[in-house]
């Protein structure tokens, strides 16, 4: 799958602006493995799912 310059620019922004649903820290680590709660924060310890919906098609 190919990015176009847009989506690769809004998953960065969501990456920059990710926290926690349950404290909103901003201390969040991403799994590197597959898996439906696959975000950790090291504030709470709780695990949430991180899915970034891109923009669909090509500038």
């Amino acid at each position: 799958m190919k990015l176009s310059c847009k989506q690769i620019c809004r998953l960065q922004e969501m990456m920059m602006n990710l926290k926690c649903p349950k404290c909103f820290s901003v201390k969040v680590k991403l799994c590197d493995e597959e898996k439906d709660k696959n975000a950790e924060c090291e504030s709470c310890k709780c695990q949430f799912e991180f899915k970034p919906e891109l923009l669909a098609g090509h500038e």
